[in-house]
């Protein structure tokens, strides 16, 4: 009771009290009594009028400018997803456009004309980086066995398919160490073997000291022991030298393809 006692003595209270007067005067009186107050304090009141009345305009466009700043983020972010969507779409359609370019590519190049070949997509590579082995798409349900050639553009071969998995397949690449081919070479018709060099290249030994061997000259596949056909290109001659032992002839080969960039292969079924 003493703090409302207190509180109604308050200048505050008395404020609030006339004021409420006042407005039941103007709200509730004689028309003829009021007309000169409400004059009065419609022309006292003008200027805040116009004060409330401009910062009403003001937080109206602020809360608008805001407003619009969110739409705008919103719009922004829809935008920009659409944008990458189409970014993402795009490099698809460039993908495979591009892989059925390098597939036609190398279709056109193969020698259909002597063998039964199965186009293989690469699907896996040797991730120790020495270039050793691949993986392929292509596995027994597809007719593919262990011991096939697999080839390159003009029959350029570059391993064979070493274990073979339901839809899948593993090839050793000439580069492996374990990687023995029989070669011979165009112009001076000296054979041996083409060997792996731990993914450094490709050796050409075991050549007899009775054959010649030539820089630039071409090694292809001789044909024998009957698993890879002869005439594959195998690489071209670089630098010979006698074995550590010197019993026989050596030479390093280039091979004409790089066996970490390979996307597709094509495996031989069969000659025809």
């Amino acid at each position: 009771m003493a703090v409302h006692r207190k509180f109604i003595q308050t200048k505050l209270f008395r404020a609030l009290v006339a004021f409420g007067m006042l407005w039941a005067v103007v709200a509730f009186g004689p028309p003829g009594l009021i007309a000169p107050i409400r004059s009065s304090l419609m022309t006292v009141a003008l200027p805040l009028q116009k004060i409330f009345s401009v910062a009403a305009f003001e937080i109206a466009d602020t809360f608008r400018f805001f407003a619009s700043i969110g739409e705008l983020k919103s719009e922004n972010e829809r935008l920009e997803k659409a944008r990458l969507e189409l970014l993402a779409l795009n490099a698809k359609f460039s993908d495979v456009s591009k892989e059925n370019d390098e597939l036609r590519r190398a279709w056109g190049l193969v020698p259909r004309d002597r063998f039964s070949l199965k186009p293989a997509e690469v699907i896996g590579r040797d991730v120790s980086g020495l270039g050793n082995w691949l993986s392929i798409n292509e596995g027994s349900f597809d007719g593919i066995h262990k011991g096939m050639p697999v080839i390159v553009d003009a029959g350029i071969l570059i391993g064979r398919v070493v274990e073979v998995f339901p839809a899948s397949a593993r090839v050793m690449l000439l580069s492996n160490p374990e990687s023995l081919t029989n070669g011979i070479a165009l112009d001076t018709d000296a054979r041996g073997i083409v060997k792996g060099e731990y993914g450094l290249g490709l050796l050409f030994g075991m050549v007899l000291q009775a054959d010649t061997l030539k820089a630039g000259d071409t090694v292809v596949t001789s044909g024998l022991g009957g698993e890879i056909p002869e005439g594959l290109l195998i690489g071209t001659i670089q630098e010979t030298r006698f074995s550590d032992d010197r019993l026989f002839q050596q030479a390093s080969l280039l091979s004409p393809v790089q066996f970490d960039r390979l996307r597709y292969v094509f495996v031989i079924e069969n000659t025809l």
